[in-house]
């Protein structure tokens, strides 16, 4: 299992590196990705590879198929033709009108489904509401915790989905907040070593800190503020750092992207990276994630959350 794995990062790996020339193009078994936008898949018309919605709406008209999967990530699907893989949904809303055929699993991660009579999936249909939004601490451990119980095969989308996830939140990020983000990724880059001590040093003193306030009891809702925002902190530190690895990749194409493309791909690979180092290197992999994470959080308390530069001006 830990060999298939490996072959499925270092797949997605060249998939990612090569996604401004090939994820609309013919030859990667034509798959189509939907980032934001519309597609519509008309009576009678054949996609021979899967489809995947990033926050967008897809429509498969009747007598449609897909030769492979459909991946959903906060947005619409309705499908009423054949998709001969599984579907996976998270977040959004999924609808199979009377004609619709899914030959695989349907999975629904928080999302909504409305199947009609006559849809038919042959799969599993598995329905749950827990949060792939998760990142790992020094010591391995995942904030927060996800375990579904599910087949190997599922751990392997798990993965996938996180990784997509995380790009979709990045855009969501820099629509709203792009020059905290530009603060925050600067010092990262220029002062690594500075946000990286502080971050661990937070990390550190934060978990004595929360517990002397929990002991008061009066003070756990405080407790419970601090720990959110240090969750926001970390996930916000993170994505900076994957908008800056998004330019660099322009760079390296000789390409101008925008900040809301660079910082999807940007955080895709990143997390792609990390996670998978997390995976295939056993026990001490863990350590690679935390440190790239600690640099983050730290340009993050140096920054005040990208609200002022470092050094103070």
């Amino acid at each position: 299992m830990r060999k298939s794995y490996r072959i499925l990062i270092g797949f997605l790996l060249i998939m990612v590196l090569t996604w401004p020339y090939t994820a609309r193009a013919e030859g990667l078994f034509d798959d189509e990705v939907v980032f934001g936008g519309t597609f519509r898949l008309e009576s009678g018309e054949t996609l021979d590879g899967s489809l995947i919605i990033l926050g967008g709406i897809a429509t498969l008209e009747y007598d449609s198929t897909v030769t492979g999967d459909v991946v959903l990530m906060g947005g619409t699907l309705r499908a009423a033709g054949l998709i001969q893989g599984n579907v996976v949904g998270f977040g959004g809303l999924i609808t199979l009108d009377d004609t619709a055929v899914i030959e695989g699993n349907l999975t629904a991660v928080g999302a909504n489904i409305n199947q009609a009579e006559g849809a038919r999936v042959e799969g599993d249909i598995t329905d749950t509401a827990r949060g792939p939004l998760t990142f790992n601490l020094p010591g391995g451990i995942q904030v927060p915790r996800i375990d579904f119980g599910l087949s190997p095969a599922f751990n392997i989308i798990w993965f996938t989905l996180k990784v997509f996830l995380w790009a979709a939140l990045a855009v969501l990020a820099v629509l709203f907040l792009p020059s905290h983000l530009e603060r925050v990724s600067s010092v990262a880059v220029q002062q690594p070593l500075i946000a990286g001590g502080l971050g661990l040093l937070s990390l550190v003193v934060l978990p004595m800190l929360l517990l002397i306030m929990t002991v008061t009891i009066i003070l756990i809702p405080a407790v419970l503020i601090l720990a959110l925002l240090v969750v926001f902190a970390w996930a916000f530190g993170l994505i900076s750092l994957g908008m800056e690895v998004g330019k660099r990749i322009a760079n390296m194409f000789k390409q101008e992207w925008a900040a809301a493309v660079s910082a999807g791909i940007g955080t895709f690979v990143l997390m792609l990276v990390l996670n998978g180092l997390d995976v295939i290197i056993p026990c001490v992999g863990w350590l690679f994630p935390a440190l790239i994470g600690c640099v983050g959080f730290g340009a993050v308390l140096l920054t005040r959350f990208g609200v002022q530069n470092y050094p103070l001006e």
